[in-house]
């Protein structure tokens, strides 16, 4: 795999699941609204997540 693949893919993904959940909370009803809201709460529990890590990482002070 190249490098550029290697740092693109995760950022690429949340994006176009980013996309996606707006277009249907815009766009959908019924089904999709609950898809739209599962849809762009993965992208803001992955920054939660990945920033946890990072705190949990940083030694204490």
């Amino acid at each position: 795999m190249n490098d550029a693949r290697k740092i693109w893919t995760i950022p690429l993904l949340l994006a176009v699941l980013t996309l996606f959940g707006l277009l249907s909370a815009l766009l959908g009803t019924g089904v999709w609204h609950p898809l739209a809201w599962l849809a762009l709460a993965v992208p803001v529990a992955v920054v939660l997540m990945v920033g946890l890590k990072a705190s949990l990482r940083r030694p204490p002070r």
